[in-house]
């Protein structure tokens, strides 16, 4: 069993690898933690996204992070996890207050909040990773950086079950973002049992809806 998981996450970490992003020239006199984030996983604390932090961290060091949206779905305790699992990890969590319940169509609640939520998300994200690269090049001198520089690759934690859901309108975004799904050929149970085998605190986590998705259809999602 534990063999088959080994080469199970082998086979993820050769999935990242060829997708991810390589770290841009840097100045020779740049430190090692220096280096501009250039990975970036949408993260929430749950068992999915967790393991894919953790895939992104062990090929990327020190060009990666992960990112949790702050808003009124998301509530403290899923906050709070979300921040004990990134340092477990040992991967800079970015904490993105996301304008998503600005949008009508996520607030009217008629079943595509989903996509809203994570194109806000998404994009928050690509605002982020090049904010902060911008202010490394302006630091050393060079604020001559492309736009392709600044594009951080995004990743998520959709796994192969999700993708038979016709409800995860989010995975529309995903889509439209180019996010890369590492984990996009594991049952959730195969999830499971590789973040057990890497030891994450949240294997056996039970799933933890944000609070908009507790609303029945078609109750608007207003901040209260």
């Amino acid at each position: 069993m534990r063999i088959m998981l080994a080469a199970k996450v082998e086979k993820l970490l050769a999935r990242v690898a060829a997708r991810g992003a390589r770290s841009p020239s840097v100045p020779s006199s740049a430190r090692p933690f220096d280096e501009p984030v250039r990975n970036v996983v949408a993260f929430s604390g749950g068992v999915d996204s967790s393991l894919a932090a953790a895939l992104v961290q062990q090929v990327f060091p020190t060009t990666s992070a992960a990112c949790i949206g702050r808003s009124a779905a998301l509530s403290a305790v899923q906050l709070q996890q979300a921040r004990d699992v990134a340092a477990h990890i040992g991967l800079p969590l970015w904490e993105c207050h996301t304008d998503e319940a600005k949008l009508e169509g996520y607030v009217a609640n008629q079943g595509k909040s989903c996509y809203y939520c994570k194109t806000t998300l998404y994009a928050t994200l690509n605002q982020v990773a090049a904010f902060t690269w911008q202010k490394m090049q302006q630091h050393d001198g060079n604020d001559n950086a492309s736009t392709e520089e600044l594009k951080p690759v995004l990743y998520n934690g959709t796994n192969a079950d999700d993708q038979l859901d016709p409800t995860r309108v989010g995975l529309v975004a995903a889509s439209e973002f180019d996010v890369v799904s590492p984990l996009s050929e594991l049952t959730k149970q195969e999830v499971r049992n590789v973040a057990k085998y890497l030891g994450l605190p949240n294997w056996n986590a039970a799933a933890s809806p944000c609070l908009r998705s507790r609303l029945q259809f078609g109750v608007e999602a207003t901040q209260v």
